[in-house]
């Protein structure tokens, strides 16, 4: 089935630009993340160290260190916390200033790919990030310091 997805604008900090993914006519995919895990639930720790992650790679920028890798070789999705905690968000990481953020999930596999729902996360960060590529390297979407212009619509083919 096709989707409408769009890249748009969370939240601008001191060296990073924080975009999300929405789909047509539904919440972004981060905050229907956070809607998962309703402040006073078992997850609040979680919940905070995620935002704590989001605030220091805000300030400090996206360093590589501060995600764990996930997806494959050739795609740039990642997920933070790197520490131990119970909860993933799941992003792309485009560069030192741009962060995409996704949705996640509770961790209860030891791999990404044995969960469903964490899979499903994955597979549609790794389909966004493959439409950025070729239209950055077609020149529909271009990068300038903490930015992203252009063509920030797909329709995705994808199984939800």
């Amino acid at each position: 089935m096709k989707y409408k997805i769009e890249i748009e604008l969370f939240e601008e900090h001191h060296s990073v630009t924080f975009y999300t993914l929405r789909f047509q006519d539904e919440a972004t995919e981060v905050d229907k993340f956070l809607d998962q895990f309703p402040e006073g639930c078992e997850y609040d720790e979680d919940i905070d160290i995620i935002i704590k992650w989001i605030e220091q790679i805000g300030e400090r920028g996206a360093l590589e260190r501060y995600f764990r890798t996930e997806g494959k070789i050739v795609d740039r999705v990642c997920a933070i916390p790197i520490e131990t905690a119970s909860l993933r968000l799941y992003v792309i990481r485009l560069t030192e200033n741009i962060v995409i953020l996704g949705n996640g999930g509770i961790k209860n596999s030891v791999t990404y790919n044995e969960d469903p729902v964490l899979s499903a996360c994955v597979m549609l960060l790794q389909e966004v990030d493959y439409h950025i590529r070729t239209r950055i390297n077609k020149g529909q979407i271009s990068i300038y310091q903490k930015k992203l212009f252009g063509n920030l619509t797909f329709q995705l083919k994808i199984d939800l």
